[in-house]
């Protein structure tokens, strides 16, 4: 059999890929173990799914930062994106630079969702210090239900209180991922424009398995 995740030959029946090290029982809604042991696990299969996809990663990428700036309509090509990797992540298929305009089923959850973060973000900050932390930490908690709504499972309450769970069960991984994708996106900083291009993607890429060990059934 072939692992769903980077395609290549594996034993059949087999619960874990030797190649990517994915938890093949969470393709089909099993929960992969979340350990704190299993992170580097996840960063490897990350940069297994990016080395094999780089070219299509990098070309998707090119196109999304080109349109992400038009306002209103760049919350449905964000979608478009993180899904074209969660595409890629399930082994699904390519990513394709026409993913980025295939989301729009999940706006009007995602704007709502993103709006009222907005509104508390803003709200928090009005108090000295203690606002801004309480902000970023409310940033945090409520990432994983940008991928819930947008991988279609979640409207944008149920969203905000499974990603309030899930960081309360996970909190030691969320933590990792998050870090962990930040910075290798943020890396490409260093080498300006292109440096992005290829960081952003396997950046995201860790944060998505991250999302495939807990996700809502």
């Amino acid at each position: 059999m072939k692992c769903p995740y980077c395609k290549e030959e594996i034993q059949d029946g087999a619960t874990k890929c030797k190649h990517c090290y994915s938890n093949i029982g969470a393709v089909s809604g099993q929960t992969a173990s979340d350990g704190p042991d299993d992170f580097g696990e996840l960063i490897g299969g990350a940069l297994k799914l990016w080395q094999a996809n780089l070219g299509d990663l990098a070309v998707l990428t090119l196109l999304f930062i080109l349109v992400v700036w038009i306002p209103i309509a760049n919350i449905g090509f964000i979608a478009g994106y993180i899904r074209s990797l969660i595409k890629v992540a399930r082994g699904q298929g390519k990513a394709e630079v026409g993913d980025l305009f295939k989301a729009w089923d999940c706006f009007g959850n995602l704007f709502i969702y993103l709006l009222l973060l907005l509104v508390a973000a803003i709200v928090l900050h009005i108090v000295p210090l203690l606002g801004s932390l309480a902000s970023m930490a409310l940033g945090f908690a409520a990432m994983p239900g940008v991928y819930a709504i947008i991988d279609g499972k979640l409207r944008s309450i149920a969203a905000f209180k499974w990603s309030l769970e899930t960081i309360r069960a996970n909190v030691v991984n969320w933590l990792l991922a998050y870090l962990a994708g930040y910075v290798i996106a943020m890396a490409g900083l260093v080498l300006l424009f292109i440096g992005v291009i290829l960081s952003a993607p396997l950046g995201l890429l860790i944060l998505i398995r991250q999302y495939e060990r807990v996700k809502p059934v």
